[in-house]
């Protein structure tokens, strides 16, 4: 028989088939031509006459027969579906009844698939808003990010100069963009505030395809040298700062001392770069777009596909634009290409491989779940057989038995999955609200009826897997074997138990697989904390100002603000040092200039030293708790006036001197600011300093004297005893004193830099390894289940055993026993299953192997230390079985 009719056949009513619907109207219509004909022959027809006369008088009988059985098929059909819908209703509310009659299993059951398909909704949520949710941008699939790539590395900026040939000498775009992100002062509209800019070429909405919510977006031409300036603003910001004033479109703000006219309004939800408060035109100047400025790469880019163009092709564009560019231009393009890849990919690139491990991590959550609630199942059905074989016995078929027992399987799905709704709305808030900050697109994170449909799908699949296995156990079994078991009091005996067996190791199976990976993880952690990240950050605050250029246009107006700012910083009581720089340490800045050292000219730009650039004050290394390793750093002395002096990193040295003392060697760039360039004779060797990461290697740096080299930016550091909170009054009455139109943000103490950069590996931790805990406790629940069913199962041998002499000992070595050969069976495949998936994590983990042998070990010893916990209760049950009342009960 055909699969699907016997499965058809198991759920729904036995009914009459089309054949026998054929032969019922075949024999309806000969009787009644019969009865016909009989009744001619008493009016006196001879028999041959009367049958052809009753066959004349009936018409077509092939056509009857067929309309009659069309009617009776139909009639068939809706009696069938009828019935098929009262004994549903039957089973469901015999189901509930049988759930209300044991409230502790259906707690259980429920809170247990609750738990893994909640969890499992939650995080697909997650994995759905930020890497399957499609931008929110007029046809996101052709948007691509382009990058520069050079031998140092696969992703990094473009220059103007570059920028601008690839848009002129390219066929396979639409268009292109450029755009940079940085922040602006706003001033004159109440107290000042930092906000979140974004620099782009005047075509930017256009290419995006993203309309103005209010008023327009720029125009050609607005991006000039010398064009007015004009701004977009963001929805978020435009409610918040200007309460949603229709009027704010004509209206003039300012920023950065400049005068900047309001044009439009665009939302939140369709905006990019993310994040950002507004956006003004990039405006380049003539010398940034010549030859001398191709080794400034600063910019970023984003290009649309033309219809008809693929990726592959358009980058194999990109590749030849670039071979001509550097045969042009040799000295700062040789071994420099730019490659396209597409905007999703660029944005969430490299949160995918965590997300996805923690849905498989999720999954096997779920799968965990569903083997604990197979096991309770058969507990369950397996006392239930004698019941079971009583319907039989009064008729009830196969199909019926099985349909009834998978109506409570759905049944507790189902409530499961109404549970499941509520955690992980729950679980998805909380999400979204621990998440660090880092993850892009969590606003598209949210629970919809697309979700809940999800929930309501995967809750009835469970419903189906877990349910179905039991159900087809228990109505295979002969009846006869069931109801003596039953006389005699032990229903089912231990059948069944080989099977929950196997469910309980798959489960243990699948813990020991979360538990690797959890362990991974947290040593992995441990040593990333363990990590000096160059510097001590107890004690540590910070600040940071941008000075406009308008009021702030010469090197002294600068060096005279920070000095202004560093004396009144000293003289706040409870600090102990201030000093200045460019950018803090672990905030991932790179503003890295190319070299000369004595001058001397390199062959090509791939073969330019290259640095960090960082300014620093004459306490600033003091103040960090940097170390000084050879020479020293910056006094009083290393005036503007004097000569200029830089202090370098031991990275720098490591890569550039290395077989030689970089003392006293002069090292220049090609920035220049008022007819002097950034540089000057080395005078002293610092540590190294973390900038892009703890797992990351410190890049080489030098550093520029505050005083030679001041800037418009400036990241002032305190080292106090005085808590933190106790001093941001203090810093931000200091600069309103010094400029009450310049604000500070960025205000944060040395702790949570470190604790920012530590976010994401703490975040993926705390949610692997709150799985692996529940993953963990459903398996000791699990030991705990399948050896207290074999325990009182087994009561009457348990008793022989010890009526024969068995010790309690014994008896509970024997128990413990089976729960640890469990446990080592489940070890076993777990950690082959670890070892094979491991790979997944290796992109997660520092100074750690994916299949660290040690990791690998203690989980695995953990799990055996619960298996024998999980057994200690049903051992204790079993050495004080009695063995007189055993067999007596026997």
């Amino acid at each position: 028989m055909p699969f699907g009719r016997s499965f058809r056949r198991l759920v729904t009513p036995p009914s009459r088939s089309d054949r026998e619907i054929a032969r019922d109207v075949a024999e309806e219509v000969a009787f009644h031509l019969e009865m016909r004909t009989s009744e001619l022959r008493r009016l006196g027809h001879p028999p041959a006459e009367a049958a052809a006369r009753a066959r004349a008088e009936f018409g077509d009988e092939t056509r009857a027969r067929r309309a009659l059985a069309a009617e009776d098929l139909a009639a068939e059909r809706e009696h069938r579906r009828g019935r098929w819908w009262e004994d549903l209703r039957l089973d469901v509310r015999f189901a509930a009844r049988q759930l209300r009659r044991a409230p502790a299993f259906a707690v259980v059951a429920v809170l247990t698939l609750a738990l893994g398909i909640g969890a499992t909704t939650a995080i697909m949520s997650a994995v759905r808003g930020i890497l399957l949710q499609p931008l929110p941008l007029r046809d996101p699939d052709a948007l691509v990010r382009l990058y520069s790539s050079s031998p140092r590395t696969s992703r990094t900026a473009l220059s103007v100069a570059d920028f601008t040939d690839y848009a002129r000498e390219t066929r396979s775009f639409a268009g292109l963009a450029s755009f940079y992100q940085t922040t602006t002062n706003l001033s004159g509209q109440g107290d000042p505030e930092r906000l979140q800019l974004a620099r782009v070429d005047a075509n930017w909405f256009d290419l995006l395809g993203v309309p103005p919510l209010h008023g327009r977006t720029f125009r050609p031409g607005e991006d000039a040298e010398g064009a007015p300036g004009v701004a977009v603003l963001a929805e978020g910001f435009w409610h918040r700062r200007f309460g949603a004033e229709p009027g704010i479109v004509g209206r003039r703000i300012i920023l950065d001392g400049e005068a900047v006219e309001v044009i439009g309004v665009v939302s939140d939800a369709n905006a990019f770069p993310a994040g950002r408060d507004l956006w003004t035109t990039t405006r380049y100047t003539a010398g940034e777009r010549t030859d001398a400025q191709r080794g400034a790469r600063w910019i970023q880019a984003v290009a649309r596909l033309r219809p008809e163009v693929s990726l592959p092709r358009a980058n194999a564009e990109l590749a030849a634009v670039a071979r001509r560019l550097e045969e042009r231009d040799p000295r700062h393009n040789t071994g420099f290409g730019t490659r396209a890849v597409p905007l999703q990919e660029s944005i969430v690139g490299e949160f995918e491989r965590p997300l996805l491990v923690l849905l498989g991590a999720v999954v096997l959550v779920a799968l965990i779940a569903c083997a604990n609630v197979a096991g309770l199942l058969l507990a369950r059905t397996a006392a239930r057989e004698t019941e079971v074989a009583v319907r039989v016995a009064l008729g009830a078929g196969r199909g019926r038995i099985v349909r009834q027992l998978m109506t409570e399987s759905l049944l507790l799905s189902l409530a499961g999955a109404v549970g499941a709704f509520v955690l992980a709305l729950i679980g998805t808030r909380l999400l979204v609200h621990f998440a660090p900050a880092q993850i892009p697109r969590l606003d598209g994170v949210r629970l919809d009826g697309a979700m809940f449909a999800f929930t309501l799908l995967l809750a009835t699949v469970t419903g189906l897997a877990f349910g179905l296995m039991p159900a087809l156990q228990t109505a295979s079994r002969e009846l006869q074997p069931r109801l003596r078991d039953g006389a005699r009091g032990a229903a089912g005996h231990l059948r069944g138990v080989r099977l929950r067996r196997l469910l309980v190791v798959s489960e243990l199976a699948l813990s020991i697989m979360l538990l690797a990976g959890a362990g991974l993880l947290l040593r992995s952690f441990a040593a990333l904390r363990a990590v000096d990240p160059g510097f001590r950050p107890e004690g540590l605050s910070a600040f940071t100002v941008v000075i406009p250029e308008t009021k702030y246009a010469t090197l002294e107006s600068q060096r005279r603000f920070t000095r202004d700012a560093l004396d009144r910083l000293r003289a706040i009581p409870g600090v102990d040092a201030a000093g200045a720089s460019f950018g803090l340490p672990l905030t991932g800045t790179r503003f890295s200039l190319t070299f000369t050292i004595d001058r001397r000219e390199a062959a090509s730009a791939a073969d330019e030293p290259t640095g960090q650039v960082r300014v620093a004050s004459t306490d600033y290394f003091r103040t960090m708790g940097i170390p000084v390793i050879r020479g020293r750093v910056f006094t009083a002395e290393d005036t503007y006036e004097a000569p200029p002096r830089v202090v370098v990193s031991e990275a720098l040295v490591r890569r550039y001197f290395p077989n030689e003392d970089p003392v006293g060697k002069y090292i220049e760039t090609g920035w220049g600011r008022e007819g002097r360039r950034l540089g000057g004779t080395i005078v002293g060797i610092v540590g190294d300093v973390k900038q892009l990461g703890l797992a990351a290697d410190a890049p080489p740096a030098f550093y520029a004297a505050a005083d030679q080299w001041p800037t418009d930016e400036i990241t002032f550091i305190v080292r106090a005893a005085t808590p933190h909170e106790g001093l941001v009054p203090a810093f931000r009455e200091l600069v309103r004193e010094l400029d009450a139109d310049v604000p500070i943000f960025d205000v944060r103490t040395g702790a949570q830099l470190v604790a920012g950069i530590l976010a994401p590996p703490r975040f993926y931790l705390l949610l692997l390894g709150g799985f692996a805990a529940v993953a963990l406790a459903l398996g000791a629940v699990g030991i705990y289940g399948i050896i207290a069913y074999t325990v009182r199962q087994r009561t009457r041998e348990i008793g022989v055993r010890m009526a024969l002499g068995a010790s309690s000992g014994r008896i509970v070595r024997m128990v413990v026993g089976e729960g640890l050969l469990m446990a080592a069976m489940g070890i076993a495949i777990g950690l082959l299953g670890a070892f094979a998936l491991s790979g997944a994590l290796r992109d997660l983990l520092f100074n750690v192997g994916a299949r660290d042998g040690a990791t690998f070990a203690a989980v695995s010893l953990l799990l055996a230390l619960v298996a024998i916990a999980a057994c200690a209760v049903p051992a204790r049950m079993a050495a004080r079985v009695s063995p007189q009342r055993a067999l007596r009960g026997d």
